[in-house]
């Protein structure tokens, strides 16, 4: 707020209404105050031109230093423009009065006073309509961020999606599904009721923003098993979650877009068996890892976009502790697991 376009226009109209305002109550009047009062408007102007000023300053100062509590930076602004505006007051009311007053120094005590209750009501002013201005400009800070994480959720939801009805999933699953119908009803009927739990879960996930991990291992549980079926022996899974990590919660699909990636980017075969783990040994996070065997890809499946997308939903919730470790063996991708559901970002699946 101390650096908007016309602040000078600003400094002398609030210094006029001051002014105005103690002609009106009569304060020349009835304090005896012999500075004439012109020379007691032009004070006015330049205390407000230099308060404003200390204060855009010290904004500055603040905004370099990035304080991370909001409370300090506020704390900070309050008490170095206390500071600035007593000093300020002090020298230029002394200075005024040298040059005004006759007699001796105890009467610049009384001005002086008048003046640092001046200085003092103008800079909470000032500071009151500045944290408004601060607390605006966060909100509209976090409605664009919202509105962008909005965004990028549905994207990746809907890469998700895509995904899972592109062309070569549909083929390799129906694929399976025409295998195993005349070979055993009871597994085709299994695999149909695992399809559709897949399918089930990625088209309402898009109404949620965090979703219980319990929830999500659910679905991982009904999307392994279309994996298992369809590599056998080529892929080992297994999942070791601790209870207590259940009724934490991770933004959806998460898990099942790393999985995903596992299979597209490595080897999967009898001979070279591709293996996955999901685990949480924090208790804090959950980690996917699998033995690390690349294969070749094209160039448009070998972005990491689903990996990036999970990364900025993390970041938009507060979360930047996605890790991504490779040796020549294994690769694993650690995700963090939030403690609790925020109410704003609540919905009902």
């Amino acid at each position: 707020m101390f650096g908007i376009q016309y602040r000078f226009t600003c400094m002398i109209l609030l210094a006029g209404y001051s002014f105005l305002n103690a002609l009106l109550l009569e304060s020349f009047e009835y304090y005896p105050i012999t500075t004439h009062k012109l020379i007691i408007f032009l004070l006015f102007i330049v205390l407000t031109i230099c308060i404003w000023e200390g204060n855009r300053i010290l904004d500055l100062y603040i905004a370099q230093r990035n304080f991370r509590q909001f409370w300090k930076s506020v704390i900070f602004q309050f008490g170095g423009s206390l500071f600035i505006t007593f000093v300020l007051s002090l020298v230029l009311g002394s200075f005024t009065a040298f040059l005004t007053l006759s007699g001796p120094w105890q009467h610049w005590i009384l001005p002086l006073k008048l003046l640092l209750m001046f200085s003092l009501r103008t800079n909470l002013f000032l500071n009151t309509i500045h944290l408004i201005f601060v607390y605006h400009q966060k909100l509209k800070k976090s409605r664009e961020e919202l509105e962008i994480y909005k965004r990028i959720s549905s994207q990746a939801q809907l890469q998700s999606l895509k995904n899972q009805v592109n062309p070569h999933f549909l083929f390799n699953n129906l694929s399976v599904l025409s295998a195993l119908i005349p070979t055993d009803a009871n597994a085709s009927v299994e695999f149909v009721r695992q399809f559709s739990r897949v399918y089930r879960y990625v088209l309402k996930s898009h109404e949620m923003e965090l979703i219980e991990l319990s929830e999500e291992l659910g679905f991982i549980e009904a999307y392994l098993y279309l994996l298992k079926t369809r590599f056998e022996s080529g892929i080992s899974i297994k999942v070791n979650v601790p209870p207590s990590c259940l009724s934490s919660y991770i933004v959806p699909i998460s898990i099942q877009m790393l999985v995903e990636n596992t299979v597209k980017h490595n080897i999967v075969s009898r001979n070279k068996p591709l293996k996955i783990e999901i685990t949480s040994s924090d208790g804090k996070s959950v980690t996917v890892r699998n033995n690390y065997q690349p294969k070749m890809v094209e160039e448009e499946e070998s972005t990491k976009t689903g990996l990036r997308s999970i990364a900025r939903r993390y970041e938009f919730l507060g979360y930047h502790s996605i890790k991504v470790h490779q040796t020549e063996e294994h690769f694993s991708v650690t995700i963090p697991l939030i403690g609790f559901k925020p109410t704003d970002m609540a919905m009902t699946a």
